[in-house]
């Protein structure tokens, strides 16, 4: 096997790695019931009022997403972009897993363990943003669309997401009001998630990005010319 394959595998592994971590956060963010991340509401959402799973919802939302995309770049639109399909559907898929894997968590019955959960969500959330970034294969289609409205409009990256997050949570809050006459999955925890995550992700980028990226470069071929 040569270098270019171990790489690959390599990016490949981190990359899943890093989707089945997020969904952890995710489900963890579910658990709370303080309110899920804002890129999350609009298949969570969906997912309590179709009662289907949330795997399912996350996969259809996201691929909506990708839609969403080539209605905005038009002819700009890049064939590879299709491929974030398949990030759609492993990320659907490990939802599901971890919503399996968490489903033994105690429920809470108290704001003490709420927050702790939400705390979890948070880092894990950053965590998982970390190692699938640093992967360097495909984004998720949610920062795809942020991607495509900041070419587009040629606004900063760091806005078009305050945009994008406004609008799902707006869109969340519509659904929610309009089939339950209450907010659903839209909490402090929300609002806490849409900060939080960024400044764990800011410690951890500092602390581990050139680690990832440095076993994400390394083959065991380079390490054996170097001992010889």
């Amino acid at each position: 096997m040569n270098s270019d394959h171990v790489i690959l595998i390599k990016r490949i592994f981190v990359y899943s790695l890093g989707l089945f971590i997020l969904a952890l956060g995710v489900s963890f963010s579910i658990a709370s019931n303080l309110g899920v991340s804002p890129v999350n509401t609009v298949p969570y959402v969906i997912s309590r009022i179709t009662h289907l799973e949330m795997g399912i919802c996350t996969t259809v939302v996201f691929i909506g997403f990708i839609l969403l995309q080539f209605f905005i770049l038009g002819k700009e639109f890049k064939l590879q972009s299709i491929f974030q399909i398949i990030c759609a559907a492993l990320f659907g898929s490990f939802v599901s897993l971890a919503q399996l894997c968490t489903s033994w968590l105690p429920e809470c019955t108290g704001y003490g363990l709420q927050a702790l959960y939400l705390a979890i969500s948070m880092i894990l959330v950053a965590l998982g943003i970390l190692f699938y970034l640093s992967a360097g294969i495909l984004s998720l289609p949610g920062e795809g669309v942020m991607q495509a409205v900041s070419r587009k409009t040629g606004l900063p990256l760091s806005t078009c997401k305050i945009m994008f997050d406004t609008v799902s949570v707006a869109a969340s809050a519509a659904l929610s009001l309009f089939f339950f006459t209450y907010l659903d999955g839209i909490r402090e925890g929300t609002v806490l998630a849409a900060f939080g995550v960024g400044w764990f992700l800011k410690i951890f980028a500092n602390q581990w990005k050139e680690n990832i990226l440095r076993f994400l470069e390394k083959t065991g071929q380079s390490e054996e010319s170097a001992s010889a």
